[in-house]
Parts: C-alpha cells; sequence; structure tokens
C-alpha cells in the first residue's frame, strides 16, 4: 500500500513540475514530463516492493500513472500551453506527448514486473541463510 501512495505522489509531482514549466513557458515544448509521470509510479513501486509485482498492482500502477500523465496533458493543452516545437517538427505536441507516455507506460510496466533488477534500482536485500564470504577465499 505504502509503494503505491509514494508512486501515486511521484507521478503526480512530476505531473504538477510538468506543467509548471508549461505554464511558465508555453513556447517551449518539455517533452519529458507526461512520460515520466507514466513511469514514476510502476517504477517505484517495484522500487519498494524488493521483488517483482504482481500484474494486478502492476497494471494499477500502470494505470494510474498513465491517468495522471493525460490529465496533465489535458489541462495542459486546453489551457494552450503547448506551443513549442515537436520532436520530428510536424504534428502537434499533445498527440506527440500521448505517444511517449504510452512508451513510458509500457516501461514502466516491464520494469514492475521484471524478474532481475534493473541498474538503477537500489540493490536487493542480502538472502537468509547465504553464508558471508570469508576473506581467506582466494581472489580476496
Amino acid at each position: 500500500m505504502r509503494a503505491h501512495v509514494a508512486g501515486a505522489a511521484a507521478s503526480a509531482a512530476l505531473a504538477l513540475a510538468w506543467l509548471g514549466l508549461s505554464w511558465w513557458h508555453p513556447s517551449v515544448t518539455y517533452h519529458f514530463g507526461p512520460p515520466l509521470a507514466a513511469a514514476a509510479w510502476p517504477v517505484l513501486l517495484r522500487a519498494r516492493l524488493h521483488h517483482p509485482a504482481r500484474r494486478g498492482p502492476a497494471l494499477s500502477a500502470v494505470s494510474g500513472g498513465f491517468l495522471i500523465a493525460m490529465a496533465a496533458l489535458g489541462i495542459a493543452a486546453a489551457a494552450h500551453w503547448l506551443l513549442g516545437p515537436t520532436l520530428l517538427g510536424r504534428g502537434s505536441v499533445p498527440a506527440e506527448e500521448v505517444l511517449l507516455a504510452v512508451v513510458a507506460a509500457l516501461w514502466g510496466w516491464r520494469v514492475a514486473e521484471r524478474r532481475r533488477r534493473a541498474w538503477f534500482l537500489p540493490a536487493e536485500p542480502a538472502h537468509q541463510g547465504a553464508s558471508p564470504s570469508s576473506p581467506t577465499e582466494p581472489g580476496q
């Protein structure tokens, strides 16, 4: 439960920070906001659990992060704060942000359910019953 609250808070904080930047500089496109908001919740879920998330909690984290990202995108689009350029030079910024958020959410789902920990997550706790290596072993 605490992992979900932390993930929701992180997604909301990133979305709010992105909204603040979009309001402050509407002619600059900050492409990182919705993707970070979409991926933060599932990534933090996995980081706090210290084991792969089950499908249900992982899916709820991915859905929650994506919904927060889309809510922020809707607010920014309605307020006309997305006047900057697109990454490709044509098309619309909101469509590009939706695509980036979908990719980030799918990546977040992969991280949340992954068996092996990713390089950016904290180390796993030591397994119980594992014998510590002795300093007399070769190579020590």
